[in-house]
């Protein structure tokens, strides 16, 4: 594994550091946000991102999953589906919104025009991916004017922002993406990183999420991009964590300060019987993070904010949706288990064995089982609400509800299609708040999402 990428050591040394982003001079205790500078931003904002896929939104997408297994205290609610208005505040108000990641691609894009705002774009339109795909209708084009801590932004149509989510994709690419974060130093080294093509690989990303209501066109929008898209995982964007805590992998350290109340998942345990990753995601098929020879849930283990291996999981799906060649949808599914594979470690002739033994046969929904089912399992410990998107759009992995699940706030007790909005829409944006819920049918965790229709 490459650890040349993301490297955020000693953020508030490195703030203010900066090379040609900004000639201008601000007081440090009071700047404008017309007058901030984009690099004293850009670290805090891409740390933000990629925790925000595997902490608090990640870690719950991951038990509703069943990757993991709620142990003790929250973590047992939250895999009987008990996940209220409260429980998602954190990721909404610090994680997206406020002072969050979005807000902060905001202050760049808005004051950086061109090359340098080009990232931001780029990382906005991930975090946008994110917060819809995950909450349905949400706040975007009014909910970054003003003073975010007393406006009411209107909640955009979800098909909507996927549209939005492709321009900002589009403009980051027209930009100049390909230049990464600009000549600036202060936010870690990003080795050999190709931003266009991992622009193009979100692309096909938030094109493949479109397929229960798109069809064959969503699948052939997103296999175009494909072929443009980042080429091996040396290319994918990387963040690397480290020790001290403060800069270390969510999973790991929420192991390290609630141990024993999140576990690795039965489920994903019970189908990985024969695969070689089995001993490096868990030794005891409980322990997921924290433990020597375990590559995920480390103090130091990467979030990839698109990895090469989803890519090629997308293309194998794409193919098999277009009525493509059979043998190239398989040899992209084996591309990206060997992929995910190496970059864990696996040695080679394990991995070899493990995709020559593969094969895609039977109905179109067969082949997109095996296809999803192993993206299910590589996607572990990097990208759990990927897996969730997937499973809520194509009903895979077959997960069984939990027989122990709450009808609180999910009626029927299935496996939860949204999350909800957090208390703090519902008391300082309350009519907004009730006109969306009203245009999507419901705010239960079992009411569907716009783009999610149940299978």
């Amino acid at each position: 594994m490459k650890t040349t990428k993301l490297i955020f050591i000693g953020l508030l040394l490195s703030l203010g550091i900066s090379c040609e982003i900004t000639d201008v001079n601000v007081d440090p205790d009071n700047p404008s946000a017309e007058l901030v500078n984009a690099g004293a931003i850009y670290p805090g904002m891409i740390a933000q991102t990629h925790r925000n896929s595997v902490a608090l939104g990640g870690r719950i997408a991951g038990i509703v999953t069943q990757q993991y297994d709620g142990l003790d205290a929250q973590q047992i609610a939250y895999g009987q589906y008990n996940i209220g208005e409260t429980d998602l505040s954190n990721l909404w108000d610090s994680g997206l919104y406020g002072a969050g990641s979005m807000r902060d691609c905001f202050v760049i894009m808005q004051n950086n025009p061109g090359e340098i705002g080009a990232l931001a774009k780029l990382y906005m339109a991930a975090n946008l991916g994110l917060a819809t795909s995950s909450f349905g209708d949400v706040p975007y084009s009014e909910a970054f004017l003003g003073d975010t801590a007393t406006q009411t932004p209107k909640y955009d149509d979800q098909v909507e922002l996927y549209g939005v989510i492709q321009n900002l994709l589009d403009e980051s690419i027209e930009d100049g993406v390909a230049s990464g974060i600009g000549e600036f130093t202060g936010a870690g080294a990003t080795g050999n990183i190709n931003w266009e093509g991992t622009a193009h690989a979100l692309k096909a990303r938030y094109y493949i999420h479109l397929t229960s209501i798109n069809g064959v066109s969503a699948a052939q929008n997103a296999l175009i991009e494909v072929q443009q898209a980042i080429t091996s995982t040396d290319e994918q964007p990387d963040f690397i964590y480290s020790a001290p805590a403060q800069f270390s992998n969510p999973l790991a350290l929420f192991d390290n300060d609630r141990p024993s109340t999140l576990g690795f998942g039965t489920y994903i345990n019970s189908i990985m019987t024969g695969d070689p990753r089995l001993s490096i995601y868990t030794t005891d098929g409980e322990s997921f993070a924290g433990l020597d020879g375990l590559f995920w849930g480390q103090f130091e283990s990467p979030t990839p904010l698109i990895s090469y291996w989803e890519v090629k999981f997308i293309e194998a799906e794409a193919i098999v949706r277009t009525g493509g060649s059979d043998t190239d949808a398989l040899n992209a599914l084996k591309e990206a288990i060997l992929a995910n594979m190496q970059y864990i470690g696996v040695p080679t002739a394990d991995s070899s064995n493990y995709v020559n033994a593969l094969s895609l046969t039977g109905s179109e929904s067969d082949k997109l089982e095996t296809i999803i089912v192993e993206k299910y399992k590589s996607l572990y410990g990097n990208t759990p609400i990927e897996s969730w998107v997937d499973y809520r759009r194509t009903g895979f992995p077959a997960l069984t509800p939990n027989p122990d699940a709450v009808a609180a706030v999910n009626p029927t007790k299935i496996i939860p299609r949204r999350f909800l909005y957090p208390i703090t829409e519902r008391q300082t944006n309350l009519e907004n708040y009730d006109a969306a819920i009203s245009a999507q049918g419901g705010h239960l965790l079992d009411d569907d999402l716009a783009i999610f229709p149940n299978n």
